[in-house]
């Protein structure tokens, strides 16, 4: 076994706009963080299974979410696991749109010392 130093990290900094073609074949990494609710997505395992969106606190919400169940089942693969945010995409004005969540049962709770959104 080869022990190797620890990589140094990338500093992360807040950006207002995503980096250009030149910044990017320079070697600056841009990954856009959309803060939802945390969720689970499991694939079919099969065409006779379905689709389960199991939230943190493992309450299935699939029916809430028929848009993500469709595309899911048209454009993902069988026995898949993806770990990642739900959030209500406000095409109209180009960003989230937290006030719609509730409707898709998800309740809002704001952290301790967060500014509610």
């Amino acid at each position: 076994m080869v022990l190797r130093p620890p990589v140094e990290p990338m500093p992360v900094q807040a950006a207002e706009a995503v980096p250009g073609p030149a910044a990017l074949r320079a070697g600056v990494a841009h990954e856009q963080k959309f803060d939802g609710h945390r969720a689970l997505l499991f694939t079919p395992e099969g065409p006779h299974d379905r689709v389960l969106l199991p939230t943190r606190r493992v309450a299935l919400v699939q029916d809430r979410w028929p848009d993500l169940v469709a595309a899911t089942e048209e454009q993902l693969p069988y026995g898949l696991a993806l770990d990642g945010e739900l959030l209500v995409w406000d095409a109209e004005v180009g960003r989230r749109s937290f006030e719609a969540l509730p409707g898709r049962g998800l309740r809002l709770r704001r952290r301790p010392g967060r500014p509610a959104l």
